[in-house]
C-alpha cells in the first residue's frame, strides 16, 4: 500500500536537490569506433523518477510524486539510476540487497550486486547508469538493470576508469585491461596499471587516452594507447605525460628514456631525446627546455627560437624573460630580442588580451602582439566578459571600462562583480545598501535597497522585504507572469504583508504574511508568519 508522504518533507527535497544544482541534459551519446562502440545514457532532471529520502536517521526512497516506494528503514541506500526501479538497500550489518517500485527484491540468482562508482567524469550522477557489478565465488561480472548477464563472473576486480563513463577496469590474474559498458574488451588484460591520460576537451573527457605501465626487471615501462584505443607507443619508456593544454585532436606526448626527455606527436618524434626536462607553456605555445643545465625555447613545430644557453628562463605573459650569469633580455614568441617595462603579464583566458601591471603596481591591458590597449592607470583590473574590464580608480571606487577605454559603468561602487556565470553585473553601493544590475550590454536595468540575490536556471531573482524583481540571463527586466509562465499564483506584496495573487493581479491568498516565496516547479511555496515558515501549494492547501 502506497503511502503520502508530507508535503512539507517533499518542498525540502526539493530544496536540497535545488541546492545540489543538479543540471544535466537528456540525450545518449555513443562512444566508440566500429565493435567497440559504447551507449553513455544522461539524464535530464526532469527524467528523475525516484529521490533518496532521511527520516528517523533512515533512508527510504519515493517518487517524482511523494509516494513512498521503498520504507524508510535502511541504513544506506543507492540509487544508480534516477530513472529506473533498481535500489541498492543496505542494512546495519553492511548486507544488500536491490529492491524494485514495489519494494519487491529483485536479481536474487545473484550475490552482491553494486553499483560501481566514477570518479571524475563528467556526469552529477556518481555511477554507471547502466551496469551493475555481482560476485561468484570471490569473482564479479557485470549485469544490466534489468538483470541480464553483460559477463560472467570472471574478474578479480571491477571499478571505472577514472575520467571515462562507460568504461569499466577489470583486473584478471594480477593484469589489467578495460572493457567497455557491453562487455566488449577495449584494451588487451595485459597491464600492470592503467591511467587516462586526463585530456579534457570540449566538456568532455572522451578524447582522453590511456597511459598503461608494465614491470620488468630494470624496473617500470610505460606505454600510450590512444582514445580510440590503438597503441600509439610501445612499453619502452620511463615516464610519458600528455601535454592537457594543448587543444588538438592530435596527441602531443613529452616522453623520457633513459633519463633523456623529448616530444612525440601522434606517433612522430618532434623532439629528439637529447634535454634533461621539457616542459610545455601554453601562453606562448612553446616548450622550454634544458640541456646540461642550460635553458633555451623550441616552438611548437620543433623549431628552436631561443638557444640553449641561459642560466634561468621564465615566462611573463607573452614574453619570455632570459638571463645569464651577466645578462638579462625579454623576448617575443619569436624569439626576437625587445624592450619590456612590466612586472607581470596574465592572460586573460579566450581572448587576445593581457593584464599588465608596471613598476608603480598599476594595471593596464595590451593585446596578443603586445600593443596598449588600456594605458596602466588603475588600482585594479579583471576580465568582466566580452570586451569589458572591471577597474578600480583610486579615489572613485571601482566601474567598467572596455577595450577602446571607454568608462561603460561609473567608478563608484564599493562592490562590481558578475552573478554567477550569466554576463550580468552587480554593482553595490554599501552605505546606502543599494543594488543596481547591469546588463549584458553595460545598460542599467534595476535598482534595489537590500536586495537578495537568488541565481536560477534561467533567471535571476532579486527580492527584500518588501518586493520582489526577476531580471533575464541578459540582465533584462521582466515580470513575474513572464518569467514564472507555469504558474498559477505569484507573490505580492502590499503594505508590508505578502499574499498571492493570479496572473491578472487578482488577490487569491490574503495578504497576512510576513514574507512569501514564489512557487517552485513543483507547485510549493514558502509562507513566513510570526518567525515561522510553512507550505502551500497552488490549491492553496497549508503545511506548517
Amino acid at each position: 500500500m502506497m503511502e503520502k508522504i508530507n508535503v512539507k518533507l517533499i518542498v525540502i527535497i526539493v530544496l536540497v536537490i535545488a541546492i545540489i544544482g543538479i543540471a544535466i541534459f537528456a540525450v545518449v551519446n555513443v562512444v566508440g569506433i566500429k565493435n567497440k562502440d559504447y551507449v553513455l545514457e544522461t539524464i535530464s532532471e526532469n527524467d528523475y523518477k525516484y529521490f533518496l529520502v532521511y527520516t528517523n536517521e533512515k533512508y527510504g526512497v519515493i517518487d517524482e510524486k511523494g509516494n513512498s516506494i521503498v520504507e524508510s528503514k535502511y541504513d544506506n541506500i543507492i540509487i544508480p539510476n534516477p530513472t529506473k526501479p533498481v535500489f541498492i538497500v543496505y542494512d546495519e550489518n553492511g548486507k544488500n540487497v536491490v529492491l524494485n517500485e514495489k519494494s519487491e527484491q529483485i536479481f536474487t540468482e545473484f550475490n552482491n550486486v553494486q553499483a560501481i562508482e566514477i570518479d571524475g567524469a563528467v556526469t552529477n550522477l556518481p555511477y554507471e547508469k547502466s551496469v551493475l557489478k555481482y560476485e561468484e565465488n570471490g569473482k564479479y561480472g557485470l549485469i544490466d538493470f534489468s538483470g541480464n548477464t553483460i559477463t560472467k563472473a570472471i574478474y578479480d576486480e571491477i571499478s571505472s576508469v577514472k575520467y571515462k563513463e562507460g568504461e569499466i577496469l577489470v583486473k584478471k590474474d594480477d593484469k589489467y585491461g578495460v572493457i567497455n559498458n557491453k562487455g566488449i574488451e577495449l584494451i588487451e588484460i595485459k597491464y600492470d596499471q592503467i591511467e587516462a591520460d586526463k585530456y579534457y576537451s570540449k566538456g568532455t573527457y572522451q578524447k582522453s587516452g590511456y597511459i598503461v605501465r608494465i614491470t620488468t626487471e630494470d624496473g617500470y615501462n610505460y606505454g600510450y594507447i590512444d582514445s580510440n584505443w590503438k597503441e600509439l607507443l610501445d612499453t619502452k619508456y620511463t615516464s610519458i605525460s600528455r601535454i592537457l593544454d594543448i587543444e588538438s585532436d592530435d596527441t602531443y606526448l613529452i616522453v623520457s628514456n633513459n633519463g633523456r626527455y623529448g616530444v612525440i606527436k601522434n606517433k612522430n618524434e618532434e623532439i629528439g631525446f637529447e634535454y634533461q626536462s621539457i616542459k610545455y607553456n601554453k601562453d606562448i605555445n612553446s616548450y622550454l627546455v634544458e640541456k646540461n643545465g642550460q635553458y633555451g625555447v623550441i616552438n611548437i613545430n620543433g623549431d628552436k627560437i631561443i638557444d640553449v644557453k641561459y642560466k634561468n628562463i621564465k615566462v611573463n605573459g607573452i614574453y619570455i624573460f632570459a638571463e645569464t650569469y651577466t645578462e638579462s633580455k625579454y623576448f617575443n614568441q619569436k624569439g626576437e630580442e625587445i624592450e619590456n617595462g612590466y612586472t607581470t603579464i596574465t592572460d586573460v583566458p579566450d581572448t587576445k588580451y593581457y593584464i599588465t601591471i608596471d613598476n608603480e603596481n598599476m594595471y593596464g591591458i595590451i593585446d596578443e602582439n603586445g600593443n596598449v590597449v588600456i594605458n596602466n592607470d588603475y588600482l585594479y583590473i579583471e576580465y568582466a566578459f566580452d570586451k569589458y574590464f572591471i577597474a578600480y580608480k583610486e579615489g572613485y571606487g571601482l566601474g567598467v571600462i572596455d577595450t577602446k577605454g571607454n568608462t561603460t559603468i561609473e567608478f563608484q561602487y564599493d562592490v562590481l562583480s558578475k552573478i554567477g556565470e550569466y554576463n550580468i553585473l552587480k554593482g553595490v553601493d554599501m552605505e546606502n545598501d543599494i543594488t543596481d544590475i547591469f546588463s549584458n550590454n553595460m545598460e542599467k536595468t534595476l535598482s534595489l535597497e537590500g536586495a537578495n540575490i537568488e541565481i536560477h536556471d534561467n533567471y535571476v531573482e532579486l527580492y527584500n522585504e518588501k518586493e520582489t524583481k526577476f531580471i533575464t540571463t541578459t540582465g533584462e527586466l521582466r515580470k513575474a507572469t513572464e518569467i514564472l509562465n507555469n504558474n498559477k499564483l505569484f507573490a505580492s506584496c502590499k503594505d508590508n504583508k505578502w499574499g498571492y495573487v493570479d496572473a491578472d493581479g487578482n488577490e487569491k491568498v490574503p495578504y497576512e504574511y510576513d514574507y512569501a516565496t514564489e512557487f517552485n516547479k513543483y507547485g510549493f511555496a514558502g509562507i513566513n508568519k510570526d518567525d515561522k515558515w510553512g507550505v502551500i501549494d497552488e490549491n492553496r492547501k497549508y503545511s506548517l
